[in-house]
């Protein structure tokens, strides 16, 4: 059905959401909070800056990790907020 209407792709990228703890585990899963995707960008909550650093230095890996698991290449960036 999604792929009739045209959303598949749409439905994808809120995968990113759905599919959080699968992407980055379960240790990172617990001091962030995927809340929204915005034009491309998925924006995280992030409990501590210590934690902003660390995956802003992993935001690559963590991309790959989303493309592969969602089938999409919708989302280009992560936002750590």
């Amino acid at each position: 059905m999604l792929r009739d209407t045209g959303m598949e792709e749409t439905a994808k990228k809120y995968e990113a959401i759905t599919k959080w703890e699968e992407i980055v585990g379960p240790k990172v899963a617990t001091v962030t909070i995927p809340e929204r995707v915005s034009h491309g960008n998925l924006i995280v909550k992030v409990t501590s800056s210590v934690w902003k650093y660390e995956l802003t230095m992993r935001k690559q890996e963590i991309l790959q990790k989303i493309h592969q698991v969602t089938g999409s290449l919708e989302i280009k960036d992560i936002q750590w907020k």
